[in-house]
């Protein structure tokens, strides 16, 4: 039995889900798919929309599934997946620039250098900051460019454009969160992030971009990300109030909320071309799994209608990003 973690071939693996787990396997499609993506890859990652309920600890699941739904699924999680890693690299990778150069701008042009603690918010306590400058000197001394070993030998100093290039997201977000208010006010004016009272919601800043690094981190790492879930720690936002009320009474940030905070980050543009490619991965998969399953899906992705990502797209942006600006934020 595979539950007892016997050896198993794959026609043996396909008459165990028959027979025990009423989902639907034969032929060679059906034998090739399982031997592609493996048993435990498919089966355990996938399962659980198609499960009906669970009785004495087993999963019942609905009547007619089969593998290639399984699999349908899966190809849609690795879309997803590519499709997200595209956007949110995008704007880690601007939003680490912006923060550079006003960084330096703030602390008269550059004078006063990232590793100092008077660079930073008068506010923070020195052991932070410490700890943060602490933690980019050990990543920095475990990158191998060229760039690096150019700057340590000729002025044996790092710049911070080229600091926030290669430092971890996490730490990059400490260090951004660290930093003078100017400079968390200039990044959060370009984006637009403001709290109702038209002030710039650091909060708001900091929350969103740790949710774009855990979604990233998934993808990067070939996780599982429509599941994806983050318990008790939504971060209500201005976007949001384009989308149904009941959305706001939601506790857990799920992938609704990444595609909000995106909106901030990307152009008008970029942002209809994730959308319509989200729509589209989405009403791709609707029509190729039973309806019981997709809305489990749809569930765990946060969307309660999917004609609700359309009237997030359609929302109007609340401060079109002028990056010629950024001098005077």
């Amino acid at each position: 039995m595979l539950n007892d973690k016997k050896f198993l071939t794959l026609n043996q693996q396909m008459k165990y889900l028959r027979t025990d787990k009423k989902i639907i396997c034969n032929g060679s499609k059906n034998k090739k798919i399982l031997s592609r993506i493996g048993y435990f890859n498919l089966i355990n990652g996938y399962k659980e929309p198609f499960v009906k309920n669970v009785e004495n600890d087993v999963h019942v699941y609905f009547t007619g599934t089969n593998i290639e739904e399984l699999y349908a699924v899966k190809k849609f999680d690795d879309e997803l997946r590519l499709l997200l890693f595209k956007y949110i690299t995008q704007i880690e990778e601007e939003v680490r620039a912006v923060t550079a150069y006003k960084y330096d701008d703030v602390n008269e042009r550059g004078k006063k250098e990232w590793h100092k603690v008077d660079a930073y918010e008068a506010s923070v306590e020195i052991p932070k900051i410490e700890k943060t400058v602490s933690d980019i000197n050990e990543e920095l001394s475990k990158v191998n460019r060229d760039y690096i070993d150019y700057y340590l030998n000729k002025h044996h100093f790092i710049p911070t454009w080229i600091m926030v290039k290669v430092i971890h997201f996490y730490t990059f977000i400490k260090f951004l969160e660290f930093s003078k208010n100017p400079v968390k006010n200039a990044v959060a004016s370009l984006y637009g992030i403001f709290d109702d009272r038209g002030v710039p919601d650091f909060k708001v800043l900091v929350s969103s971009l740790h949710w774009l690094r855990t979604v990233r981190n998934a993808c990067a790492h070939n996780e599982r990300v429509f599941m994806l879930k983050q318990k008790n720690s939504r971060v209500h936002t201005d976007y949001m109030n384009s989308l149904a009320p009941s959305y706001s009474k939601e506790r857990n940030r799920k992938i609704i909320d990444l595609l909000v905070y995106m909106k901030y980050y990307l152009s008008e543009k970029d942002y209809n071309s994730l959308i319509k490619n989200f729509i589209k991965l989405l009403t791709k998969l609707s029509q190729t799994i039973h309806n019981q399953a997709f809305d489990k899906v749809r569930v765990s992705l946060g969307i309660k209608d999917v004609n609700h990502i359309n009237e997030l797209r359609s929302a109007p942006k609340i401060t079109p990003i002028d990056y010629c600006k950024i001098d005077k934020l």
